[in-house]
């Protein structure tokens, strides 16, 4: 228990830490290109948190396979070049008992893996896809922030507002420029509020104390018009759909289903989990290194190995979807394979034993005992 108490804790020590790397730089990826929508008026500022925040199990049940896979690695490594693996060899604990003893948390991990690729991710889509159908029916309005000009409607569009109250309905300030039919009209006014006409149930903005200019940029005969009040009718809302999006089904909703494209959307949630205990397999002999190898040495082959596992997943998804492949082959021979890899890294060694014991049995008897 001692030892496997040492080895859980340098190997979940590495791979929580990894993993917390990971997610920062794709969560700070995500989270910019979030911000980089809100600018440009396609997303409400309020709501970039809550997208980050459903999207991260489904960034977890990506990253936490590949930290699994760099924790063994940064963890093992350093127990081979201090000679730690060693000390354990002379103790009876070989290769087969490191194996059995680094799966127990990797069977946790697995089961975490589970519950994102499973459970969490899909209810994260739901969400996700929620919010981004309510945004893409929110009016430019909605989406403003005071001080700042916000582009819409393809740029044919420019608003700014100097201040803004709490509730989003009234704008201090107001600038508006649109193009219209290869003309512009420009808007400005002291203040403008968002109503709501309770006959018609229509929106629209009512200006006040303002001016409006109209014409076409290099001639001089633009239209000056001063009002006291005007009104722009604003883009009645779309009625918010049902979220039909496979990622946002729930799983037990896939299981009873028989089309092409449930099979690779199911396959693809149960590859995740099935992911980790044959990439920690990969992993562990791997992990072997001296000190003339140094500790890093086999961190890039081994991140390439896992590329190609999620490559030949994601493509295989595809094939399914293609209908390239049948959905009874569907994804297991990918795990096969790399199945087999694993068992061929962790049995190569004992190969290497046992092609020396037999070279050194069949040799001349004079020669036994001289190294080759």
């Amino acid at each position: 228990m001692i030892i496997y108490r040492y080895l859980s804790r340098q190997l979940l020590t590495a791979t929580l830490a990894v993993s917390f790397v990971l997610t920062l730089i794709l969560v700070g990826g995500r989270l910019l290109k979030y911000m980089e929508d809100a600018a440009q008026g396609r997303l409400s500022g309020d709501v970039l948190l809550a997208l980050v925040g459903y999207r991260l199990p489904g960034f977890l049940g990506l990253i936490l396979p590949l930290g699994l896979l760099l924790g063994i690695l940064l963890a093992y490594g350093r127990l081979y070049l201090e000679s730690e693996m060693t000390v354990l060899a002379a103790c009876g604990i070989g290769p087969g008992q490191i194996i059995k003893k680094t799966m127990i948390p990797v069977l946790g991990m697995t089961a975490a893996v589970a519950l994102m690729s499973l459970y969490l991710a899909p209810w994260g889509a739901t969400h996700t896809e929620r919010i981004n159908h309510e945004q893409k029916n929110q009016s430019a309005f909605e989406t403003l922030t005071p001080g700042y000009f916000l582009t819409s409607n393809g740029a044919s569009r420019v608003t700014y507002a100097r201040n803004l109250s709490s509730d989003r309905r009234q704008m201090e300030q107001l600038f508006i420029a649109e193009d219209q039919q290869n003309k512009w009209v420009i808007v400005t006014a002291q203040l403008g509020i968002k109503m709501l006409d309770s006959l018609t149930d229509t929106q629209y903005l009512q200006l006040e104390n303002g001016r409006r200019y109209e014409g076409l940029p290099g001639h001089a005969d633009f239209r000056v018009t001063d009002f006291k009040q005007y009104r722009i009718q604003l883009d009645p809302p779309v009625a918010l759909q049902s979220v039909s999006k496979l990622k946002a089904e729930s799983t037990r909703v896939l299981w009873h289903k028989n089309d092409i494209l449930t099979q690779a959307e199911l396959q693809w949630r149960l590859s995740m989990p099935l992911l980790v205990p044959i990439v920690a397999l990969m992993a562990i002999p791997l992990s072997r290194v001296n000190a003339r190898q140094g500790r890093y040495l086999k961190i890039l082959p081994s991140i390439l190995l896992y590329l190609s596992y999620l490559i030949l997943l994601s493509n295989g998804k595809s094939a399914i979807e293609k209908q390239k492949i049948s959905a009874a082959m569907g994804l297991w021979w990918i795990h096969g394979l790399f199945f087999f890899i694993a068992i061929t890294l962790n049995i190569a060694p004992l190969w290497k034993i046992k092609y020396r014991q037999l070279k050194q049995k069949w040799r001349p008897p004079f020669l036994q005992g001289v190294a080759s």
